[in-house]
């Protein structure tokens, strides 16, 4: 099986990227040279995941659905990690004064992490036949907890770039919290039977 080029190249370029990102920030500042371990770890972590996982696909002759997105996640998390550390570098060097830019610009990559979350639910429905409870009942879940992701994602972008930082963490953890209760609650609701399902006896 032929593994998603594109995506596994950019995974490998943003890596890449961080880990030069690490190396600038360890010379720049030598003193915390401690702090710059771990994030090295991390996208050591990274580059290894992705070429396993890309060896994997290849010798793979059946669903890799869970291998394809390893790619895709080390995007993100590239992201996470390399605009914080490229903004601290910038920092060290008199570019950037804005101390909060880092965790803005992460606050809104979670947000859109969430979206790309969202978006993927409904997307991958399991075969009806392979299902136990009603299978509209099921399509109709996936589609209500991906759209609730979606718009948490969205909201919690916006509330990253609209408002303070305090403000912002609590915009997006009251929006996590709801978003999770609401896919608790469908889930709940979809493992009920319903009242005109016929009773199973003798």
């Amino acid at each position: 099986m032929v593994p998603n080029s594109m995506m596994f190249r950019a995974a490998s370029a943003l890596t890449a990227v961080g880990i030069v990102l690490v190396v600038a920030n360890w010379y720049a500042r030598p003193e915390a040279a401690l702090a710059w371990t771990a994030p090295l770890a991390m996208f050591a972590v990274m580059f290894a995941a992705l070429r396993l996982s890309r060896r994997a696909l290849r010798r793979s002759t059946g669903d890799a659905t869970a291998l394809r997105r390893i790619p895709t996640a080390v995007v993100f998390a590239a992201l996470m990690m390399g605009i914080p550390l490229a903004l601290t570098l910038a920092r060290s060097y008199g570019v950037v004064d804005d101390i909060d830019l880092g965790r803005r610009s992460t606050g809104v990559l979670i947000g859109a992490f969430l979206v790309m979350l969202g978006n993927v639910m409904p997307k991958n429905l399991p075969p009806l036949s392979s299902m136990r409870c009603d299978g509209a009942r099921q399509q109709a879940f996936q589609r209500l907890v991906g759209w609730t992701w979606v718009l948490c994602g969205l909201a919690s972008a916006i509330a990253w770039l609209a408002l303070s930082i305090d403000s912002a963490e609590i915009a997006t953890t009251g929006l996590v919290v709801t978003a999770m209760a609401v896919t608790i609650v469908q889930l709940l609701r979809l493992r009920r039977p319903r009242k005109d399902e016929p009773a199973h006896g003798l």
